[in-house]
């Protein structure tokens, strides 16, 4: 788990420190990154959310893959398809996003029962929304709010032992499906 903490570390450090490349004068496509921190909130909590997606741009649309960690009710990590289209050819303009992928599990040990032996699956990822862009020399700030999906299975194993008889395993499948609200602030390179 540590390993995958400092992967993960490395990586955002690695995509913060790139600089956006120039459009090309005949193709007018450049790489563009995007990092961005968000809060999530649905009915069971708040949670905070670290991204990163890197991708090409073209005009006014961006197109990518996009990585992050996710704490709202169970850690996880999606990996996601992003697609954004920018609504004016300005420099400060309004944008729609869309991102779909699936949403692997990083379960921490305070968030399983304590007495069952829990397994998670991964599920689907998806948020969509708006946003608005505002330039700074060669970096934007972005802001976005949308509507997110997170979905995970959990195969949880109980074992009861009533007195005086032999034991059993109880097996029991939990799909999650949390509905969240996702407020996001970030730098576009």
């Amino acid at each position: 788990m540590f390993r995958k903490i400092i992967h993960l570390s490395f990586l955002l450090l690695i995509t913060a420190s790139l600089e956006a490349q120039e459009p090309r004068k005949d193709c007018n496509c450049a790489f563009s990154s995007i990092n961005q921190l968000g809060l999530d909130v649905g009915e069971l909590n708040e949670a905070f959310q670290i991204q990163t997606i890197n991708g090409l741009r073209y005009k006014t649309w961006m197109a990518g893959i996009g990585i992050g960690l996710d704490e709202y009710r169970f850690r996880s990590v999606p990996l996601f398809f992003v697609l954004r289209k920018e609504l004016w050819k300005k420099s400060n303009t309004p944008f729609l996003y869309n991102d779909i992928g699936l949403n692997f599990p990083w379960v921490k040990n305070n968030q399983k029962i304590n007495y069952a032996i829990a397994d998670f699956k991964l599920g689907l990822y998806y948020d969509a929304g708006l946003g608005y862009k505002i330039m700074l020399k060669k970096q934007a700030l972005v802001f976005s709010a949308g509507f997110s999906l997170k979905q995970l299975r959990e195969n949880r194993s109980t074992y009861s032992c009533p007195f005086g008889a032999s034991c059993r395993e109880e097996k029991d499948v939990y799909n999650y499906s949390l509905k969240r609200v996702s407020l996001k602030l970030g730098i576009q390179l």
